[in-house]
């Protein structure tokens, strides 16, 4: 999973709707399934550039492995660049929407008895939530 920072902003996309994938229309951070051949920081780079169309360069540095909790046995590995080559393009077949959200913007309040954030009509929860309020904890973001 790639974090993008940039000036007091951080990159989320809203994954493309699909049938069959339990985090579909979600709130996120570009990222993906890591391929045989590749270190856990060549797959977030191949991830962010497939989905968000920038190469990211600025490796500010790796947070610890989290798990969803409808996916125990998954393990994300969030790496957190603030500087990359290239403009944000979203890629239709993965990413509906990316949008750069400022910290002024979060809300955080209790959405379906979970904490959450919102930043306008997104709702921020799970997972994501966990690895954004940590980056907030921390004054990273």
């Amino acid at each position: 999973m790639g974090v993008l920072l940039d000036r007091g902003r951080i990159l989320l996309i809203r994954r493309v709707s699909r049938e069959g994938d339990p985090w579909s229309g979600q709130v996120a951070f570009p990222g993906g399934r890591w391929r045989e051949g590749e270190d856990l920081l060549q797959t977030a780079v191949r991830e962010v550039e497939e989905e968000v169309g920038v190469r990211p360069t600025g490796l500010v540095g790796v947070m610890a492995p989290q798990s969803p909790k409808n996916a125990p046995w998954l393990k994300v590995v969030p790496f957190v660049f603030d500087r990359w080559e290239g403009e944000v393009r979203p890629n239709p077949r993965e990413v509906a929407e990316a949008r750069w959200v400022a910290r002024e913007e979060l809300a955080e309040e209790e959405w379906m008895g979970r904490y959450a954030y919102v930043a306008g009509s997104w709702v921020i929860w799970g997972l994501t939530f966990r690895i954004l309020k940590a980056l907030v904890d921390c004054g990273l973001f």
